[in-house]
Order: C-alpha cells, then sequence, then structure tokens
C-alpha cells in the first residue's frame, strides 16, 4: 500500500499533547505556534492498525484485557528476530505502559536513594528527572561533540563505573537527541565496560525502527548472547505512531531481575485497543514503516539544504538514526532561555529547547522531523527568519528606494545622521495613520535631536499620490508594495487575526476614532507587523525593536530617549 505522507491531518480537538497542550512547556504558546516538539509523528497510522482498531471497536466491550496470548508474543517476537536478528522468548517481554517509567521503575529495582546512575548527556531528559525524582544522583558520562559527530568518552565511563556508589547506566540506542546509531564497537565497549564492573545496564532502544538509509541498528544485548544482564527498552510507539495506545516492552533474561520487577512493578495489563493495534502495526503494517523512513530520510536532507541557503551559520548534526533533528546555532550568538524565548515568541514555533538535554545543549534547538513537509518547511522558514533579524551592532542592509514622489535613492546615501527606519503597514490604515500622523506633528523634535525619520510601507507610490501631497510629510516615505524591504529586514507577520490583536492595538484605534481618521485603501499584507530600526552614521544599528503585533512599535518619547 502506498501512503500519502504529504497529507496534513488535522490533530487538533483530539487531546494531542503536540498540538493542543504546548502550554505546558511554555505559557506564551498559542493559536499560531507551531509545535515540532514532542516526539510523536503527524503521519496518519497505517491502515491495518486502523482496520484492526475499527473492528475491536465493534466487539462494544473494553473490559480489562490480558495480552498474554499466543498470537501477541508471536507478533511481537517475531518483529525483533526478522528486523534485527534477536531472539526474544515471550517470557523475557515485561510490559510497561512506556519506556519512561520503565526506566524509573528499573532505577528503584536496582539502587537505592543516593546510588549514581550513569548517563550520557546531551540525553533525552527524563533520563534526567527519573534519577533525581528517585533521590539517586545523576552521574554525567557526557558525549563528546566532535564538529557535530558525537562520539562516548570510554576512558570516563570506565573511571566512573568502577565507582562502587554507581549502580546502573541508562543508555540511549538509537541516541535521542544527537541521532547516532551506535556502531557494534562502542555498543561491545559500554556493555562491557559495565558488565565487568557490575553496573546494571539498561538499554532505551524505543527509536531503534527508525534509522537512515544504509545504516543498522544493533540491538546491544544481541552482542552479548550468553549475558542475562543487560536490560532491554523497546516499544512499537515511535515506529508506528502508537504513543497515545501506552504500550511499551522490556526485555528481561535474568531471573533476579524478573523477580525484582514483578516486586516493584507487578503485573502489567495493555488495553484492548493496544493489543489489536500492536499486532496490526508488527503483523502488517511493515510497509508503512519501510515508507515514514524513506519520508523521514528525505525530511532530513531538506532540513541540510534549506540551512545551507537560509541559515548557514547553523550546523546540522547530521542524525544516523530516529526523526528528530539537532541543530546547533551557537554562531548566532544567541543560546539558552533566550533561545527558547526567540523560537516561541518570535518564531512563532515550539520545539524542544537543548538546555532541557543537559548544559551541552544550550545552543541547540531539537526539531521533530516526522510531520509532512509543508509543516517542516513552514517550520524552518519561521526560524530562519527569526534568527537572521537585525541585532544592535548589525550593518544596515542596503536598498534603493521609490518614494511617491521620487525614484532610485540609495538609503545608505542618506545615512549622514542618525537615521530611524520605520516599518508599517499601508498608508490607509488607521492604525498607521496614527503613527504617520503624529510623526508629522514631532518631527521638528527628531531633527532637533540631528536625526532623520524614514516610514517603510507596503503603499504603492499612486495610491499615497491620490491621498497626499509631498509638502504635508516631512520625511521620506518608502513605498514597498512587493515587501521586498520587509522580508530584507525580516520582518514578522501574524499568522491569524488574533495575533495582531493586543491592549495598544484597541488604544491605537480608539485614538484614531478620537482624531476622526477612517480606513482608506487596503494594500500588501494585512498581517505585517511593524519594526523600527536606529542607524548611526556608520550605518551600525543602535535600536532594533520587531512588533508582536499590530500596534507594537515605541513611542515617540522613547525613539527620542534613544537619541
Amino acid at each position: 500500500m502506498k501512503y500519502d505522507l504529504d497529507r496534513i491531518v488535522d490533530r487538533k480537538s483530539t487531546n494531542s499533547a503536540k498540538w493542543e497542550f504546548g502550554t505546558i512547556i511554555n505559557p506564551k504558546v498559542d493559536a499560531d505556534t507551531l509545535p515540532l516538539w514532542v516526539a510523536d509523528m503527524d503521519f496518519a497510522c497505517a491502515k491495518p492498525i486502523q482496520d484492526a482498531i475499527k473492528k475491536r471497536v465493534d466487539r462494544e466491550i473494553f473490559g480489562y484485557s490480558v495480552h498474554a496470548t499466543g498470537e501477541y508474543f508471536r507478533a511481537a517476537c517475531s518483529w525483533m528476530q526478522r528486523r534485527f536478528n534477536w531472539y526474544v522468548k515471550s517470557g523475557d517481554i515485561f510490559i510497561s505502559p512506556g519506556v519512561v517509567p520503565a526506566i524509573s521503575n528499573l532505577i528503584k529495582c536496582f539502587s537505592e536513594e543516593g546510588d549514581g546512575i550513569i548517563i550520557q548527556r546531551p540525553v533525552y531528559y527524563p533520563f534526567t528527572t527519573s534519577i533525581e525524582n528517585n533521590k539517586r544522583v545523576v552521574v554525567n558520562n557526557a558525549l563528546i561533540n566532535n564538529d557535530g559527530y558525537y562520539t562516548m568518552d570510554f576512558d570516563d565511563l570506565e573511571k566512573k563505573a568502577k565507582d562502587p556508589n554507581n549502580k546502573m547506566m541508562v543508555l540511549c540506542s538509537p541516541h535521542n537527541p544527537v541521532g547516532r546509531v551506535w556502531k557494534e564497537e562502542e555498543l561491545k565497549k559500554v556493555g562491557e565496560i559495565c558488565l565487568e564492573n557490575d553496573v546494571v545496564l539498561v538499554s532505551d532502544e524505543i527509536h531503534y525502527d527508525i534509522v537512515r538509509k544504509n545504516v543498522k541498528h544493533t540491538i546491544l544485548a544481541s552482542l552479548f548472547p550468553e549475558e542475562d544482564r543487560i536490560i532491554t527498552c523497546t516499544a512499537p510507539s515511535k515506529s508506528f505512531n502508537l504513543a497515545g495506545m501506552h504500550t511499551s516492552h522490556i526485555i528481561i533474561k535474568n531471573k533476579k531481575y524478573k523477580e525484582k520487577w514483578n516486586e516493584v512493578v507487578g503485573m502489567g495489563m495493555l488495553s484492548p485497543l493496544s493489543i489489536c493495534a500492536v499486532q496490526a502495526a508488527f503483523d502488517e503494517s511493515e510497509d508503512w514503516l519501510d515508507q515514514v523512513n524513506d519520508y523521514i530520510d528525505g525530511n532530513m536532507q531538506y532540513i541540510k539544504e534549506f540551512l545551507d541557503k537560509y541559515l548557514p551559520k547553523a550546523k546540522y548534526v547530521p542524525a544516523e538514526g530516529t526523526y528528530l533533528a539537532w541543530i546547533d546555532l551557537e554562531a548566532y550568538g544567541v543560546g539558552g532561555e533566550e533561545l527558547d524565548k526567540l523560537m516561541i515568541e518570535d518564531a512563532k514555533v515550539l520545539l524542544d529547547g537543548g538546555s532541557m538535554f543537559g548544559p551541552e545543549g544550550k545552543y541547540f534547538q531539537r526539531i521533530n522531523t516526522a510531520c509532512p513537509r509543508s509543516i517542516l518547511h513552514e517550520c524552518l522558514v519561521r526560524m530562519a527568519n527569526t534568527m537572521n533579524k537585525i541585532h544592535v551592532g548589525d550593518e544596515v542592509r542596503n536598498f534603493t528606494y521609490d518614494t511617491p514622489w521620487e525614484k532610485g535613492i540609495d538609503f545608505k546615501s542618506k545615512l549622514d545622521k542618525k537615521t530611524y527606519l520605520v516599518f508599517l503597514r499601508y498608508y490607509g490604515c488607521t492604525l498607521c495613520q496614527v503613527d504617520i500622523t503624529e510623526f508629522i506633528q514631532r518631527y521638528k523634535e527628531f531633527t532637533g535631536k540631528n536625526c532623520q525619520l524614514f516610514v517603510v510601507l507596503q503603499s504603492a507610490a499612486e495610491t499615497i499620490n491620490k491621498q497626499v501631497k509631498k509638502e504635508d510629510i516631512p520625511y521620506d516615505i518608502i513605498c514597498d508594495p512587493s515587501q521586498e524591504l520587509y522580508k530584507l529586514y525580516n520582518l514578522n507577520t501574524a499568522y491569524s487575526q488574533m495575533g495582531m490583536a493586543s491592549e495598544k492595538v484597541l488604544e491605537k484605534g480608539i485614538k484614531a476614532m478620537k482624531l476622526g481618521i477612517q480606513h482608506g485603501e487596503y494594500e500588501g499584507n494585512e498581517l505585517q507587523l511593524p519594526a523600527v530600526f536606529l542607524f548611526n552614521k556608520k550605518g551600525q544599528a543602535e535600536f532594533v525593536h520587531y512588533g508582536t503585533d499590530a500596534g507594537d512599535i515605541p513611542s515617540v518619547d522613547t525613539m527620542l530617549e534613544k537619541l
């Protein structure tokens, strides 16, 4: 079956964590924010899975259900054997509602409060919270970033494994967020170090099915066929977009380990819908997964090409596995909370900020690429627009402009004094008329401080010519009906009328009514947002303000104070 992975499936009003509950991560998230954070897919599930669930729903009753049937274990065990050449007995599979709760329970099983648990940051942040919430100690065997290619520090790992206070290691394989699919020799070294030092090794392999073309994932435990002290965490959730089914398979071979799991965790039961969904996934949906892997390969390549062209200072860390892209933005000089704020409040994209994965991720953003390419493209465009903005200290971006009365003027040639460049919407806009009128009335205060003013509008010259005479405006009106200058200076646009609104807009609208200003001809993009730049005589930016709503520009008093 051929699946249309370009199709956008509306996930709103489905209780989607990704699309409807982003405020959990940040209260600034709103209806215009594009979410590419939490690791589930925006692709419709494979049709056999949908059909199996529908068929089970038709049976009408959803009572307590037990997965312990030959059909279920045959499907799960067969999958691991044919995909990874790994033979697993049904009696070694334990059920958990997720890998994260499983890791938390394993920490309880095999360590005591105060014990050290080894992880490799930057790493999936619930590793840290699972350790800390159980009152254990995070022991960081930090990965080595070799200009975007991450490797393990085995000398440091061996040193930490030899410490008798460190009882467990949680490995991420494939690694989230850096995307490494560990080589056999790397996995063997990890296994040998932990086993030799009696460190319980838990390998989180939830992303094991999502790898790039010609990349092979190896189950760590399969490299030690005679050893039963390695615990493997797997799930169909990432592979088949079934995270909401809360089904994970924890592979435990050691008899004493099994007894400890049963003592701490007890019996695991699945929902009736998850049982049939998992069986249909493993038995009938392999073609869907193969297509998804190909599509994600294309998305990863698309990211690289886009960044090379539009965000050339960004470093794309090639992901060998997972559908998560790890983007290094350090060259843009912003990181941590400030970078996260820019993404949410300016770019209007909700990603996973790199600091969540440890201090090593301060300058990174993690992008979930398991979505139609049109959504990924929009995310990247928003990011590029934000990161390419003018900042204080930047050089003016020169251009040739037309006024309603003159053509072909070089802007930089006009910078013989301090200069304000103000972007509004269009001449007929009532809000813009309030600002234009105030600039006219107080323009002598600008010239008194040896400053000049230019106002950019999306209006055509002939439209303004019909409404105003040259001698009525003491400063240049720059006509940009094709919005080329708005793009050159990377101005924001709102993504809905709701994004245009604010108290400032209301106040300015009331002021326009009191002044008797009526709306004129509509021009350009109605959702365009304003911006204000102050350049010195050398053409360097001394003040920058990008508006976040239609009325968001500094007051004239503020602009004068900046002089």
